[in-house]
């Protein structure tokens, strides 16, 4: 993988690009008049970041873009603004002030309704092990605006961090959020979502282990919760109670009972 921009970039977006390659330990590459796959050639690589002034992208020699959107959680909040229920907010038991660890961030979807159900007074800190990933989200949290004040204030308050929940969770102390959420990779994607097609070629495919769980359940004051596939094993080995469902995912619970 290397770093590039967009033909005729300006000085802040040069700048972002050389500063993101530095973060990722992978080359900067001057786009001058190449073309990508000119690029992908030149450099033996088939994935390049793009540095643009309408914001980041990956793109691949074969396959789809990948790119930061608000994607589901647009709707999922509008949904709540209008009185209906969220299948995690409900699962979760989330309210105003809540803390929530969300382990697995991915394209930022459940952080960003998260965000919107715990309030200004709430926090939501959302882990992504990969680190491309984590960077693109990122900016796409602190940058992407719609005209909907409510999800831009939602997606300003997801506190991105680069790290594996496996090595994150052991550091924390206990109690120390109200709910730990996790949300692997599916090892089937849902066909008809673009935006799990193009998240698959960079994210993490491990799965969620026991050890991990047993940690969440350390950290969590009130609840650990996993979504997954409804009759792929998962919920029944790691010891969730299945409590919301749909034909391609469900959401899984393990209470503790504790609060603030």
């Amino acid at each position: 993988m290397f770093v590039t921009t967009s033909f005729h970039p300006g000085t802040i977006e040069t700048q972002e690009a050389r500063e993101l390659a530095a973060l990722l330990e992978i080359p900067y590459v001057k786009r001058e008049r190449h073309s990508l796959p000119e690029l992908f050639a030149q450099m033996g690589e088939s994935r390049a970041v793009v540095v643009t002034k309408q914001g980041w992208r990956v793109e691949e020699k074969q396959g789809l873009p990948f790119f930061f959107h608000p994607n589901m959680s647009a709707l999922r909040i509008k949904q709540l603004l209008n009185g209906d229920r969220d299948a995690m907010v409900d699962s979760a038991e989330l309210r105003p002030g809540d803390q929530v660890l969300d382990c697995t961030l991915g394209m930022g979807a459940d952080a960003i309704v998260a965000a919107f159900a715990v309030g200004e007074e709430g926090k939501v800190v959302a882990l992504e092990s990969e680190p491309v990933i984590a960077a693109i989200v990122k900016r796409g949290l602190e940058t992407y605006q719609t005209d909907r004040n409510a999800l831009n204030e939602a997606m300003r308050r997801v506190e991105v961090i680069q790290a594996d929940y496996r090595s994150y969770l052991p550091q924390c102390q206990d109690d120390s959020f109200d709910v730990v959420m996790f949300d692997p990779m599916f090892r089937e994607t849902v066909r008809a979502s673009t935006a799990m097609q193009q998240l698959k070629p960079l994210a993490n495919p491990h799965p969620l282990d026991e050890g991990a769980v047993r940690e969440a359940l350390r950290v969590a004051r009130r609840a650990v919760l996993l979504k997954e596939r409804p009759k792929g094993g998962e919920f029944a080995r790691l010891g969730f109670e299945i409590v919301k469902s749909s034909s391609n995912f469900a959401w899984g619970v393990i209470r503790k009972g504790g609060g603030r």
